[in-house]
């Protein structure tokens, strides 16, 4: 089980630098370069929503989606590769947790 790697320049008006690792037992953590800032999530804690030109992805506390707990800015473009990661990820658990059995 390998984590998958990605840089994204965040979209808006900073256009930081995020380094994103996917991994397997659905955890995505990000660190914005410029901000020295590190954030995690569990997958079931993301949401994606559209404004415009901008993909928010956000981090809600489990079963309060009112509250956020962080946000970032994504291209539509990264937002699909990302989504695709994500998915990737769960079905290599999913394949990995039958094999167990």
């Amino acid at each position: 089980m390998y984590a998958k790697h990605r840089s994204y320049t965040l979209a808006g008006s900073t256009h930081h630098h995020a380094h994103l690792a996917v991994s397997p037992t659905g955890i995505l953590s990000v660190e914005i370069e410029e901000e020295h800032k590190k954030l995690e999530a569990d997958f079931d804690d993301l949401c994606f929503s559209t404004h415009g030109k901008i993909t928010g992805l956000d981090c809600v506390e489990h079963c309060k989606p009112s509250h956020t707990l962080w946000h970032i800015d994504l291209t539509p473009s990264d937002a699909r590769d990302l989504t695709q990661l994500i998915d990737a990820a769960k079905e290599e658990y999913e394949i990995i947790m039958r094999d167990l059995c």
